[in-house]
């Protein structure tokens, strides 16, 4: 019979305490303060001129977004990082496959390697920038010396458009190298043995098996990088800061270098067009993002 009783202890259901929205409550406040609230008063000072101690003054409504097409300068931003960013997450991402995909072999030093590779994530943007910097110095850096002892003189990288943009393109590549090193091994590191086995059953070896077998296996792991990284390439200001300040003649001037330049770069600042620049940058942002989703989605990655 008492079997039979049910233990009326651990059946008992939890009634709500009611300290769910206050144990939540800082965190709330935290992000209204930090990032809401600053986001709609970026909002707000796009449509507002300003005066000389940035200020808002008088309402001038879409006429900062307007300029975004009409302004040299703003429009030539967004370009440049568009196609920076196109070049280094092409870079980086490419580069990580190549060079952690033949690891996968077992390789001797493959341990080694796999760290050499990833150690670039242990720098910060303004770090790695500044050891591009010495290394592209154009009379005592590292790689014109090195071109000079080969007979060849090596470019300004840094006074170019061409290059400096190139510059800037490959620090960029680089810093962001470690970050999918580590993504890529640890993907390649969790495939499934049984279908590794399969594969190589079937004769799958070489660029055969990552093609077919691998790079398929870890498509979500390098959909991630993508977003990610694009993301990150679009709001590239250190290594611009760093190594060329916009220059020469705002070729490699980026959106939020040029943001910054309209905000706290001269003796006026100019909140207002500052402020639509970078509710541009969050707009291109999120449009890249649904955009990268939406293809996901439809080649089933």
């Amino acid at each position: 019979m008492l079997g039979n009783v049910p233990n009326r202890r651990f059946n008992r259901i939890p009634r709500p305490s009611g300290l769910g929205p206050w144990l939540i409550a800082p965190c709330l406040l935290l992000l209204v303060l930090f990032a809401y609230k600053p986001l709609v008063r970026t909002f707000e000072l796009s449509f507002y001129g300003s005066d000389l101690f940035g200020n808002a003054t008088r309402f001038v409504g879409l006429e900062h977004y307007s300029e975004l097409f009409t302004d040299g300068a703003m429009r030539q931003a967004v370009l440049t990082t568009i196609l920076i960013t196109v070049l280094a997450v092409t870079l980086s991402v490419g580069g990580a496959l190549a060079a952690i995909l033949p690891l996968r072999n077992k390789l001797p030093g493959a341990a080694f390697f796999r760290v050499i590779f990833s150690l670039p994530f242990a720098f910060s943007a303004a770090v790695a920038s500044a050891a591009f910097a010495g290394l592209l110095a154009p009379s005592v850096g590292t790689l014109n010396q090195l071109l000079a002892h080969l007979g060849i003189t090596g470019p300004a990288w840094l006074q170019s458009s061409g290059w400096a943009i190139a510059s800037v393109v490959a620090a960029t590549a680089w810093y962001e190298f470690g970050f999918a090193a580590l993504v890529v091994t640890a993907a390649v590191r969790s495939l499934p043995g049984d279908v590794m086995e399969a594969a190589a059953l079937d004769g799958a070896t070489g660029w055969r098996l990552n093609r077919s077998v691998v790079i398929p296996q870890i498509a979500p792991s390098i959909f991630f990088l993508v977003v990610t990284q694009t993301i990150s390439g679009l709001q590239i200001f250190a290594q611009v800061q760093v190594l060329t300040r916009g220059g020469p003649a705002g070729s490699t001037s980026t959106m939020v270098f040029e943001l910054y330049q309209r905000a706290f770069g001269t003796g006026v600042p100019d909140y207002g067009r500052a402020s639509a620049l970078a509710m541009t940058l969050l707009a291109l942002v999120a449009v890249v993002t649904v955009v990268q989703f939406a293809v996901r989605r439809r080649i089933g990655a």
